[in-house]
């Protein structure tokens, strides 16, 4: 029997913050990520710990936002590793995939420059409010990312029509708490794992592929897959339901 290749989204869906858990503490959790300074930044429930050790009976190559350097601070797989959303591949001993570097590079260089767009999009925003900054990965700017110190991220919503006309044509805006993030029509999670799932399906083409995120800008990588799953108490989840009544 072959054994499954799971891609899989990281924060809120394999595990959360110690304020997002039942309990709201961190007593009996397995710990998951740190901060820079060493502290605690993310915990697995015991179902969620489970749920990993299943996908362990396969492979598991993480899909996620983090940086490769916020990355390195997860206790789990990291080779091959999706990061900052799809602007990164990592490999065995934390090598990069210079294939596809070199293919976002050569993306990128056919686009507007993404701290041009930084500069318009942030001039306006009082420091006192916002906090803001671009990822880049290995000198590649990849995305804009925008969040408030006011609030849990109410504030943003009124950032998107201020940004609207200056947001370049194809540009992908997604919002997810206190999270505002701007993206390039080339960098995407969906593009990576198509790029990872030709080099599964080389080896193993009769391999279960599953697709495991949180949030609706996960789908575009999930439906690449055999089967996806998700977390009944996520922003994905709740897009499914809206408006449907699928437990009657």
């Amino acid at each position: 029997m072959t054994a499954p290749v799971v891609f899989t989204d990281l924060d809120d869906t394999l595990f959360q913050t110690a304020r997002k858990c039942p309990d709201k503490k961190a007593d009996g959790l397995r710990l998951m990520s740190t901060l820079v300074d060493g502290s605690p930044s993310g915990y697995a429930t015991k179902r969620q710990e489970n749920l990993l050790g299943w996908f362990r009976a396969g492979k598991v190559i993480p899909v996620t936002a983090r940086s490769t350097e916020v990355m390195a601070r997860v206790d789990i797989e990291q080779a091959p590793a999706i990061c900052s959303n799809g602007g990164c591949i990592t490999l065995e001993g934390g090598s990069v995939d210079e294939e596809w570097h070199s293919h976002l590079i050569a993306s990128a260089a056919k686009e507007p420059s993404i701290h041009e767009i930084y500069g318009e999009m942030t001039r306006p925003l009082e420091a006192e409010q916002f906090r803001h900054w671009v990822v880049s990965e290995h000198g590649l700017p990849l995305y804009i990312v925008i969040k408030s110190n006011i609030d849990d991220g109410e504030v943003l919503d009124e950032l998107t029509e201020v940004h609207a006309e200056i947001t370049p044509f194809g540009w992908r805006r997604h919002k997810n708490g206190n999270n505002l993030a701007y993206m390039p029509s080339w960098l995407n999670k969906r593009h990576a794992v198509t790029y990872l799932i030709e080099k599964v399906r080389s080896i193993a083409p009769d391999a279960p592929i599953i697709g495991v995120g949180d949030s609706t800008s996960d789908v575009g990588f999930m439906d690449l897959c055999d089967f996806a799953m998700a977390p009944t108490n996520s922003q994905f989840w709740n897009a499914v339901r809206s408006g449907n009544d699928w437990t009657r």
